[in-house]
């Protein structure tokens, strides 16, 4: 027996000895089976009964009543440590089950192995994973420890009811609207609770938590310890769906960049068959500037600048405030300049007002006549 089951043991032994010393209308019954959250409470009422009664108390009946005060609260000082102890332990589970399903590398793998990693790691005994998707749950996924078959008969439970739409006085209706995980005591009563697959899992408490990285619900995860679930468990539960769904959502991301890779070198292998046709064929590609656009045949203004290329002009502008300058010649607003440059317009009009400054010119006229007469070009 582990030191949890034996604390608990002793802590229904002091209380049904505190029974016995103030009757049982100031004392609850205790049982050992009970939810040990309850039954750490009930320590803590006790204790604190007794040090209201041994405050006005004197005499040699107050002895067996100072004793039982101090069993109990030896025994909440052990239940506090456990507890401390099995979050600790719990979050340490949680750590080494999200590194395993770091290393699975599929959107798919991750979603089928997610409850049985869960259950395998972290202390679980049955689990299930819900995808959210256009409002609707559906199964994704579901392991048992103590039932081999329990995944298949969730599916076949699912066929009969592919998905369901969110039930907002249901627990994912819970859970969506607080954005936090639940504790379900009564499973197999709790309205809120599709009893046919808590049947088909043979639990009568379960935790819950929603998968939602980013703040945005992708799915549900549901747990049980096939004991008395209680916020420990929901809290390693709401740990583990919150790592999961960071590392579900990454394994997403990365499986997208690796397709976009795969249609990318698709596209490369395309283009490269393509232009060796076109080589076969005879035909010339040529590539035009350093932006890649396509060139056309040069105009007479582009001839007559590039064949004075220690003109005055090429002194005074530079390369792009040279080709804006010759755009501006053939009467391009700044728009399709922009659209040709591959460009902004507030770019473009940068340029133009250095043209402007550097040419001396008051507008743009002035600015294209003084290039036309310092490329020759002027009648």
């Amino acid at each position: 027996m582990d030191d949890t089951g034996v604390t608990a043991r002793r802590a229904v032994a002091a209380l049904d000895e505190l029974t016995l010393l103030l009757g049982p209308d100031r004392a609850p019954v205790a049982d050992a089976s009970m939810d040990p959250i309850t039954l750490e409470q009930w320590v803590e009422d006790g204790l604190a009964r007794l040090r209201d009664i041994l405050a006005a108390h004197a005499g040699a009946d107050a002895i067996p009543m100072a004793l039982l005060a101090v069993e109990l609260a030896e025994i909440r000082s052990a239940m506090t440590g456990e507890r401390a102890t099995r979050r600790l332990d719990g979050l340490l589970r949680v750590q080494r089950a999200l590194a395993r399903l770091r290393a699975v590398g599929s959107v798919d793998q991750m979603l089928v192995k997610a409850p049985q990693v869960l259950c395998e790691l972290c202390g679980f005994e049955v689990a299930m994973l819900w995808q959210v998707k256009d409002g609707r749950t559906t199964p994704a996924a579901a392991f048992s420890k103590r039932d081999p078959g329990f995944a298949d008969k969730v599916q076949r439970q699912a066929l009969k009811r592919p998905s369901m739409e969110l039930d907002p006085d249901g627990v994912e209706g819970e859970m969506l609207r607080r954005r936090a995980p639940v504790v379900v005591h009564d499973a197999l009563n709790d309205p809120r609770v599709r009893t046919d697959l808590t049947r088909l899992a043979g639990i009568s408490s379960y935790v819950a938590a929603p998968v939602m990285p980013e703040g945005r619900v992708i799915g549900f995860l549901h747990a049980s310890t096939m004991r008395h679930d209680d916020i420990i468990d929901r809290d390693v539960l709401w740990a583990f769906a919150e790592g999961y769904g960071f590392a579900l959502e990454r394994t997403i991301l990365l499986q997208r960049l690796h397709d976009q890779g795969e249609r990318i070198r698709e596209l490369v292998v395309a283009t490269e068959s393509v232009l060796t046709e076109i080589r076969q064929a005879g035909l010339q590609i040529t590539i035009a500037s350093d932006e890649l656009n396509v060139a056309e045949s040069l105009s007479p203004v582009r001839s007559a600048m590039m064949s004075a290329p220690d003109s005055r002009i090429h002194q005074l502008l530079t390369r792009r405030e040279l080709e804006i300058i010759e755009l501006l010649a053939h009467g391009d607003t700044n728009r399709h300049i922009a659209e040709r440059l591959l460009i902004s317009e507030y770019t473009v009009k940068s340029h133009v007002s250095q043209i402007l400054r550097k040419l001396q010119a008051t507008n743009r006229t002035e600015a294209v006549s003084a290039f036309m007469r310092m490329t020759g070009l002027a009648p």
